[in-house]
Order: structure tokens, then sequence, then C-alpha cells
């Protein structure tokens, strides 16, 4: 990180040893203070809402439908368009959990793509 980084970070609460130069930082207490600092902006999606980027809140999605991507084999992403501002908003949610939010959402599960496979008849 920059150096003016961590002088933002000492101007805004940081503790440090300031008894000579340079300055001394503790790494316990320099992860504390960023723990602390990211809880802070945390905020937590009810189960009908979804994280919108553009307004930094957790928003309703438009016409409470949600498009359901899987991005491993025990967790995906929903994404449907805000409320508000029209932009994307998103969540990532389990597998397990996609059955309760069928029943909040108007959920969309997308059929996978055909792959390309061997075949004398080309498209």
């Amino acid at each position: 990180i920059h150096k003016n980084t961590v002088a933002s970070w000492v101007k805004n609460g940081l503790p440090c040893l300031k008894d000579m130069r340079p300055f001394l930082i503790l790494g316990a207490e320099a992860k504390a203070y960023l723990q602390n600092k990211r809880g802070q902006n945390k905020q937590k999606c009810k189960p009908n809402q979804l994280y919108c980027m553009r307004c930094k809140a957790p928003k309703m999605p438009l016409d409470n439908f949600v498009e359901y991507s899987p991005m491993t084999t025990t967790k995906g992403l929903l994404t449907g368009f805000c409320s508000h501002c029209d932009c994307v908003v998103n969540k990532f949610i389990g597998v397990k959990s996609l059955k309760d939010y069928s029943n909040i959402f108007d959920l969309k599960i997308p059929i996978a793509a055909n792959n390309i496979n061997d075949s004398n008849n080309p498209l």
C-alpha cells in the first residue's frame, strides 16, 4: 500500500508508536483497525433484497425478477436490476437456499449452453 494510505489511517485513528521515526504500527492493532473499518461499511441484505453497487445499499430487484447463475457446485449468484436506478443488483447464495429464494423471487435458472461436440453435421 502507499505511504499516504497509512498516513490517512493514522490520521483517522490507527494507533501507532510516535516516539521515534519511522512511526511503528503493531500488526495486531492494524488488523483490528482495518476489520473495524470494513465492518462499518457492511450492510446486511434482507432475504428479499440484493446489493446495488450504484446505490451502495441493499435494494429490491425490479419486478421481483432475478436470474440464478451457478458459480461452483455449492454457491451461485442471483442477479437482477435495481428498482431504484436500473443498475445491476447481486447476491451470492448457497445452492441449498435456492428453493427458499424461488419462493421469494420470480427466479429464472438459465439452461446450460450447448457445448461444441464432435459432429459430421457442422452448423
